[in-house]
């Protein structure tokens, strides 16, 4: 069916040549996409690892698979989407590493100069490889690999955006519900918090983190010809973490718990190549992340990583109901001009 759905979304241009109407408003360097609902399709591998550090051994635990496939649904100011990681996604080696199921929901909403970002992201089931000697729990095992079916990550994080220049869009990058028609940039802070926690019941120990961290980047949209555009973004960051080990010595026994905290440094890269026409767009980028802390965790994820991503979607006039609805949720907005 998903297989179905992304050659559908491909063919469209080819079988539907309907012009899209000229009721969006716009300015000089983008258009709003005001009376379209569109639908969009992502491939990316941001699913994370993480290596453990003892006094003894280091090894690195990965999930099976780090494919995940995204289907959006963005109209006007909103914008909502769902990430898992189907079958024909899955590694063909689960025998030998188990199984990883991911799934992950996310929410943007837009309001003027404001971005506001929520997730919640959940993989479980990772391998251990190259690990001679564990000495801790009844896992699962085999000539190469320790496999950890019940050890799970989870994830609520938050961003907060604000663009200083307001010929600059936001929507045309993050869910393409404008189309950047002028050449833009802008300079950008947000504000990146959240909550983290990997968990295993069968294991002795879990860990569970706050965080937030502050960012000062600049992003541009460069629009090479009526159609095609490229992204670049740049931006550092700084800000504390907040650790807890939880340790299960026995069932008599109270739980002993470890805090450590870190001040974290991160500098993200990203640059960007999409097309656009006014029913079809699709794209890929390329992020980039590199982070340092100021103290040794036992756990921690990897340092410098990159996640790639490819998206394609269509523009759908959007149903009455659909705009009788954000009309009239527009028209609560107490800020709102008269």
């Amino acid at each position: 069916m998903i297989r179905f759905l992304f050659v559908f979304l491909l063919m469209l241009p080819a079988i539907l040549f309907a012009q899209l109407e000229e009721d969006y408003s716009s300015n000089s360097y983008f258009a709003k996409m005001n009376n379209t609902l569109n639908l969009r399709l992502d491939l990316d591998n941001d699913v994370r690892s993480f290596e453990y550090e003892g006094v003894d051994d280091n090894y690195s635990i990965e999930p099976n698979t780090n494919l995940r496939l995204g289907v959006a649904i963005n109209y006007r100011f909103i914008s909502l989407k769902i990430g898992f990681s189907p079958k024909f996604l899955q590694a063909d080696d689960t025998s030998l590493k188990g199984k990883t199921k991911i799934f992950k929901l996310a929410l943007n909403i837009f309001y003027k100069d404001l971005l506001q970002n929520f997730d919640y992201n959940q993989v479980k089931g990772y391998y251990v490889s190259n690990f001679e000697d564990p000495t801790f729990g009844n896992l699962q095992r085999n000539e190469d690999y320790i496999i950890l079916p019940d050890l799970k990550t989870l994830s609520f994080t938050g961003t907060t955006w604000y663009r200083f220049n307001e010929n600059y869009s936001f929507k045309a990058v993050v869910n393409q519900n404008e189309i950047q028609t002028k050449s833009a940039g802008s300079f950008i802070p947000s504000l990146y918090y959240g909550y983290f926690e990997i968990t295993d019941e069968t294991t002795p120990q879990d860990i569970k983190s706050f965080f937030a961290i502050l960012n000062a980047g600049y992003y541009y949209t460069f629009v090479i010809n009526k159609s095609w555009y490229s992204n670049l973004g740049l931006s550092t960051g700084l800000g504390p973490e907040f650790n807890k080990l939880i340790t299960r010595v026995g069932e008599d026994l109270p739980d002993i718990t470890t805090r450590h905290n870190n001040l974290a440094l991160n500098i993200s890269t990203q640059i960007g190549l999409g097309y656009n026409s006014s029913r079809f767009y699709g794209g890929t980028s390329l992020n980039g992340s590199a982070t340092n802390r100021n103290e040794k965790s036992v756990i921690r994820f990897n340092s410098v990583r990159g996640y790639f991503k490819i998206y394609v979607g269509y523009r759908f006039d959007a149903p009455k109901s659909f705009e009788r609805g954000m009309d009239w949720i527009e028209s609560k907005n107490p800020f709102k001009k008269e």
